[in-house]
């Protein structure tokens, strides 16, 4: 009787196995795949080029228009981006550059608006805006203020 009992579980055996052996190769192949390929993203939205839209109007225009929008020219807005960038207080994401987050703080801060507003303009969500708000307030508030304030007098 134990080996009729045996003889019955060895199709089961064998199925699990290969249902095992299945599962690993397949993992390994998705592996192998996306390592070699890279991640293709689906085309640009209508409002993803709206928003490019709007930065090139910020970093492209003259020091007046720019000075309206963010209440600081264009020479003193890189230097204090690159100041972050080099301290490691801002990063760029997958969706937004350190450009964009401070010129959404800058909007903010300079027009005193609200998230509600700013996240119409650069078409954002109003999370996406006050968690770039914080992050760059944190940054300010981290960094060596009179670096900060010596780059944003300059003229």
């Amino acid at each position: 009787m134990d080996d009729d009992a045996s003889r019955s579980h060895l199709p089961s055996q064998a199925a699990a196995l290969v249902v095992v052996m299945v599962g690993y190769l397949s993992s390994r192949l998705k592996r192998k795949r996306s390592e070699e390929e890279p991640t293709v993203y689906g085309p640009r939205l209508e409002a993803d080029e709206h928003r490019e839209k709007n930065l090139q109007l910020i970093y492209n225009s003259t020091d007046s228009k720019c000075l309206a929008m963010l209440r600081m020219t264009r020479a003193p807005f890189y230097q204090l981006c690159k100041l972050f960038r080099q301290r490691g207080l801002l990063q760029d994401t997958l969706n937004s550059y350190v450009e964009e987050q401070v010129s959404m703080f800058l909007h903010v801060v300079g027009h005193n608006q609200r998230f509600r507003v700013v996240h119409q303009s650069f078409r954002r969500s109003i999370e996406t805006v006050s968690r770039h708000f914080h992050q760059v307030l944190y940054a300010v508030c981290s960094s060596n203020s009179s670096a900060i304030l010596d780059c944003a007098m300059e003229k």
